[in-house]
């Protein structure tokens, strides 16, 4: 018997209709078991054949609700522990972001396929970086989304490495040079468009040159390491450091007054006096000298405020140094 369908020709192969039936009633019925055939084959290609041999987590979700409408046994694993779990979560239930995010998140997903980078609630509480690449497919004649979901853990950890690379001050730990004169610019232009306050300090270690021939230059860079770490603990929730160079080092005050900015590095300078590393040859301590500016309506970049800061860094030091000069 043959009806013109070629889904489960083995097993329609094996399939007898009952005896006394007519032609015509055979091959309707033929037809009717080739086609729930054709449907059950449907299915397993889906979930076996696809899903269930694919290394990737699978997702398919209603884009209009976020149900999640179908899975591999990856993403059960993953997600639920069990198929009928899964099939009664939604997307907001895995996602970190907020429901209107996800939202737009799918609906441009619909429109066509995109990679994104989420993180996912897992089944044992914890939180992972996952690359999914999604798109549109139909499933059971309506529209849907399918999603192969990636665990991102090594690459985003890779990232973040090189980024921390790219970024810190490999000795002091903070900002380099240039990521730190980024976000100077960074904050300038806020500062400029909201009208808002900005200060700038230079910070210089004073006589750092005598520790290094006292002491050598180990005990130099660990008392270089020992100062950078008081004034980020210091500055915390009130500014950014960053290494310009040597023994020299870039303070950013977002929304800083005079007064603010005068009691934040004088709290610096004394906090840097009770800094000490112990030697054989005695203990090895530096005071610093601070010159700061604030943003005026007269600088048009952010090279004028450091200009200023400057000056007023060589003002603290003509004056004896171990003090805070602001311009």
């Amino acid at each position: 018997m043959r009806c013109g369908l070629n889904a489960g020709e083995a097993l329609k192969a094996d399939f007898e209709a009952p005896e006394g039936l007519s032609e015509a009633e055979k091959e309707s019925l033929c037809c009717d078991v080739t086609a729930l055939l054709e449907r059950i084959r449907f299915l397993g290609d889906r979930v076996d054949a696809l899903m269930n041999v694919h290394h990737a987590s699978i997702l398919v979700i209603d884009p209009q609700t976020g149900q999640i409408i179908d899975g591999n046994k990856q993403s059960v694993a993953r997600y639920a522990g069990s198929r009928e779990r899964l099939l009664a979560m939604s997307v907001d239930e895995i996602n970190t972001l907020s429901r209107s995010e996800i939202a737009a998140k799918m609906k441009q997903a619909v429109s066509n396929r995109h990679h994104f980078e989420f993180r996912h609630k897992l089944i044992d509480g914890s939180v992972q970086d996952v690359d999914v690449y999604s798109g549109p497919i139909m499933f059971d004649g309506h529209q849907a989304l399918i999603s192969f979901i990636h665990d991102a853990t090594r690459r985003k950890a890779t990232e973040r490495k090189l980024h921390l690379l790219a970024t810190t001050d490999p000795l002091t730990k903070c900002s380099n040079h240039r990521h730190f004169l980024s976000g100077l610019r960074r904050e300038f232009r806020r500062a400029k468009r909201r009208q808002g306050g900005l200060g700038f300090a230079m910070v210089d270690l004073d006589h750092f040159k005598r520790i290094n021939d006292t002491f050598g230059h180990l005990v130099g860079d660990r008392l270089l390491r020992r100062v950078a770490g008081v004034l980020q603990k210091r500055l915390s929730g009130h500014g950014d450091l960053g290494r310009l160079g040597g023994e020299e080092f870039g303070i950013v005050l977002s929304e800083a007054s005079a007064e603010r900015a005068d009691h934040v590095l004088n709290d610096l300078r004394t906090s840097v006096r009770a800094v000490v590393v112990h030697t054989d040859q005695g203990p090895a301590s530096c005071t610093i000298s601070v010159g700061a500016a604030l943003i005026s309506p007269a600088d048009s970049n952010e090279m004028s405020l450091m200009s200023r800061a400057d000056q007023a860094l060589y003002s603290a030091k003509a004056e004896g140094r171990d003090r805070v000069a602001i311009f």
